[in-house]
C-alpha cells in the first residue's frame, strides 16, 4: 500500500512540474496601431535618370496590425513566439530632384492603402512583472488603393498633377506592384493579468515600393507602436 502511494505521489509531482513547466506556452494575439516616419531613399536608376542632386523627402506610416500564432516557453524567463502577422497599412514615400535651373525642382509622391501579410518571429524576456519582446521578421503589403503626385516648381511659381489608382492600374503601372518590407521590433509588454497586457514598442524597417522600370523610391521606416497582448508571459 506503501508502495502504492508512493508511486501515485512521484506521478502527481511529475505532472506538477511538467505542467509549471510548459505552463508559459500558449496561444498568442497582438493588435498593434504603429505610426511613424519614413525617408525616401531613390534608387540608383532614378538618380542616374534625374541627376544626383536629390531632395530628401520625409514620408508618414500608419496602421492596425494583428499578430497571430504560439509562444513556446524555452525555459522559465524566455519564450520565442511564432506570429503570423496582418493588417492594414497607410504608407506615403517622396523624392525630388532640382534641375539645372535652380529655381526649377520637383517631387514626386507615392500613396498607397494597403493589406500587409508577413512573419514576425519573436524573443521573449521575462523582466519583473513584465517583459521584452525582440522581433524579426518580413513579409508584403499589397496595395489596394494609391495615389500619385507630382509637384513642379518653377520660378516660384507651383504646378500639381494628381493620379489616383485602383488595384489594377498599380499592377499595370508598376513592377513590383507589392511593397515588400523588412522589420525589427522591440516591445515592451506591461501586464495587467497573468494572459493579458498592453504593449509599447518601437519598430525600424525597410520598405520597397512599387517602381516603373525600376525608376522609383525605397524607405528607411521607424517609428512607435501601442496595443494589447493576450498570451502567455515568458
Amino acid at each position: 500500500m506503501k508502495k502504492i502511494k508512493k508511486f501515485l505521489l512521484t506521478i502527481a509531482m511529475t505532472m506538477a512540474l511538467g505542467t509549471s513547466a510548459f505552463a508559459a506556452s500558449g496561444f498568442e494575439f497582438l493588435l498593434n496601431v504603429p505610426f511613424g516616419l519614413n525617408v525616401g531613399l531613390p534608387t540608383k536608376e532614378t538618380k542616374d535618370m534625374f541627376g544626383s542632386d536629390n531632395l530628401t523627402h520625409m514620408g508618414a506610416d500608419v496602421g492596425v496590425d494583428a499578430q497571430i500564432g504560439y509562444m513556446i516557453s524555452v525555459k522559465e524567463g524566455f519564450g520565442i513566439s511564432l506570429l503570423a502577422e496582418l493588417g492594414y497599412s497607410f504608407d506615403s514615400y517622396g523624392y525630388g530632384y532640382k534641375t539645372i535651373t535652380p529655381e526649377a525642382k520637383a517631387s514626386y509622391w507615392q500613396y498607397y492603402h494597403s493589406f500587409k501579410l508577413g512573419l514576425l518571429p519573436k524573443f521573449n524576456i521575462g523582466v519583473g512583472k513584465g517583459a521584452i519582446a525582440i522581433g524579426i521578421g518580413g513579409g508584403a503589403k499589397i496595395p489596394l488603393a494609391g495615389k500619385s503626385k507630382i509637384t513642379a516648381t518653377i520660378g516660384g511659381v507651383e504646378a500639381k498633377t494628381e493620379v489616383d489608382l485602383k488595384r489594377q492600374d498599380i499592377v499595370d503601372l508598376f513592377s513590383p506592384s507589392v511593397i515588400g518590407y523588412l522589420k525589427v521590433t522591440l516591445d515592451y509588454y506591461l501586464f495587467f493579468t497573468d494572459n493579458i497586457g498592453m504593449n509599447f514598442g518601437l519598430y525600424l524597417g525597410g520598405d520597397f515600393a512599387p517602381k516603373s522600370e525600376r525608376i522609383g523610391v525605397n524607405a528607411f521606416d521607424f517609428g512607435l507602436q501601442l496595443g494589447f497582448r493576450f498570451g502567455p508571459k515568458a
